[in-house]
């Protein structure tokens, strides 16, 4: 089977060849292809050759676009700080007072990040030419005003600001709807969107279920393909049933933290999930600890027909052992 066969197998029911994995790579190209992470984060073809060095490495059966959520929020005025060994973060939002609502509206075709989004996805997939499925990482549209206000003061609209509540939720709808046409337009097979503001970590399970739900079903009914609901570095499992119905979602990404038994008890058979060894933690582990917590996920969940076995949070780091990431692909053609 090709990878891309893999993941259809899984997807339809079927019995792959054996388990397909997905791995958060974005940023290790550049480290195995030698790139300056000043140009792989701003020219598709640096990215691209990047993604070939991961396959190279390690062969995962699904391949990311950049991961890289701050150059959303550039073009609307948000500083960003860059680094030599890790993806380009958030240093000052665009604004400071909520209620300064004059802000550029950055677009997909214009804005020279997001166009480096989009054309990094469409490069990938012309890359690989139906072998692997291309994922683009997208921000929820719920969490883009932290990257627009700050999270003190989206909360502090969400709470006690109704009427500039609207005005933000529309403005990051229109930014989520454009750029993940964009990316769908482009030949990405889904989306993949961190979300912080659905955790109880940040809402009120009660706020959450009326104020933040129904602005992501409604983002999330717009979409022209398939999405997966990721974790967002909070634990899933426990509010799973919260957002399990939500429009065009395919699967949910759990967080090493999470159970699987919980959330497939929740979520039923025939939801895809995947997890949910922790991508931050690979710098930190070694052939001999991945080998055995991979072998040990995968008897887990030997007889669940829709799981892919993937690295949860944000990217792999810069400084994580090669022989690691081989070490896991290994394990996972061994089988159990």
């Amino acid at each position: 089977m090709t990878p891309a066969e893999r993941v259809g197998a899984v997807l339809s029911g079927g019995i792959p060849d054996r388990r397909p994995f997905a791995c958060t790579l974005s940023l290790y190209g550049a480290r195995l292809s030698g790139a300056d992470t000043l140009d792989y984060y701003s020219k598709p073809g640096v990215f691209v050759a990047g993604q070939r060095a991961v396959v190279d490495l390690c062969s995962p059966d699904i391949l990311f676009g950049p991961f890289a959520l701050a150059l959303e929020a550039e073009g609307y005025g948000s500083t960003l700080e860059r680094f030599p060994d890790s993806p380009p973060s958030l240093k000052k939002p665009a604004v400071k007072a909520p209620r300064d609502t004059q802000v550029p509206r950055p677009q997909p075709g214009t804005d020279p990040n997001l166009r480096y989004l989009v054309d990094s996805v469409r490069a990938l997939v012309a890359d690989q030419d139906g072998k692997r499925l291309v994922a683009a990482v997208i921000t929820a549209p719920c969490d883009l005003p932290i990257l627009l206000l700050g999270m003190e003061n989206w909360l502090e609209v969400l709470l006690f600001e109704p009427e500039l509540a609207v005005y933000w939720s529309a403005l990051a709808l229109d930014h989520f709807e454009a750029l993940a046409s964009a990316y769908f337009s482009a030949g990405a097979s889904f989306l993949v969107s961190p979300v912080m503001m659905t955790s109880p970590a940040f809402m009120n399970p009660e706020l959450a279920e009326r104020m933040i739900i129904p602005h992501i079903r409604k983002a999330f009914s717009r979409l022209k393909g398939p999405i997966v609901f990721h974790h967002g570095g909070n634990r899933l499992a426990p509010y799973i049933g919260m957002v399990r119905d939500l429009p065009n979602v395919v699967g949910f990404a759990l967080d090493e933290r999470d159970s699987f038994a919980e959330a497939r008890v929740v979520v039923g058979p025939e939801t895809l999930l995947l997890g949910n060894l922790s991508g931050p933690h690979f710098s930190r582990r070694t052939v001999e600890s991945i080998t055995e917590k991979t072998r040990s996920l995968l008897l887990e969940r030997k007889d669940d027909r829709k799981f892919i076995l993937a690295t949860s949070n944000a990217d792999i780091p810069w400084d994580t052992d090669p022989n690691v990431l081989v070490a896991l692909r290994r394990t996972v053609e061994d089988g159990v």
